[in-house]
C-alpha cells in the first residue's frame, strides 16, 4: 500500500473530526493564503522528490516525473527493494491546471485518488524545493512535505 494510501485511509479510520497528529499529518486549516497555481505545482514537483516522515513506518520519497510518481524505496540497484520506474510506477499524478489560478494536485495509486492544495510553509520562496503543507482537497489533513531536488 503507497503511503498516501496509507495515511489517508489511516486518518479516515481514527475519525475526520478529532484532532489527530500522525508524525507530520495533523487535522487543520492549511497555513496562509498563497495556494499554489497550476503553474507552480508544475514548476515545484517536475522532477523532483516528496519527502515526509509520518511515522516511523511511513515515509514519502516519491519522485514526480511527467504525470508520473516513483518510490525511492531503497534505490535503483537494490537487490531486495529496489526503485519503481517509468515501467513500473507507484502511482499517478495530475495538476489541475497549467495556469495562474490555484490548483491542486491529484495522486491516484490503482482505484484510490487523493486530491491535495499545496501550500508554502513560512521561509520557502515558490516555487523552490523546501517546505510545503499538502492539505486533503476535502479539508481535514494537512501533511508537513519537504520537496527536494534528490530523493530523500
Amino acid at each position: 500500500m503507497t503511503l498516501i494510501k496509507a495515511t489517508v485511509l489511516s486518518f479516515l479510520v481514527l475519525g475526520l473530526g478529532n484532532s489527530l497528529v500522525v508524525g507530520q499529518a495533523s487535522a487543520q486549516t492549511c497555513p496562509g493564503s498563497t495556494q499554489l497555481t497550476g503553474k507552480n505545482l508544475n514548476d515545484l514537483l517536475t522532477g523532483r522528490w516528496a519527502c515526509a516522515n509520518l511515522s516511523p513506518t511511513e515515509n514519502w520519497n516519491e519522485q514526480h516525473v511527467g504525470g508520473l510518481v516513483l518510490d525511492y524505496k531503497r534505490g535503483p540497484s537494490d537487490p531486495v527493494d529496489p526503485s519503481d520506474t517509468a515501467a513500473h510506477p507507484t502511482g499517478r499524478y495530475n495538476i489541475s491546471n497549467n495556469g495562474n489560478a490555484p490548483a491542486t494536485v491529484t495522486y491516484n495509486y490503482g482505484g484510490d485518488s487523493y486530491g491535495f492544495k499545496v501550500y508554502p510553509n513560512a521561509g520557502t520562496i515558490i516555487p523552490n524545493p523546501g517546505s510545503y503543507s499538502f492539505c486533503t482537497t476535502g479539508g481535514g489533513l494537512n501533511i508537513a512535505v519537504t520537496i527536494s531536488a534528490s530523493h530523500c
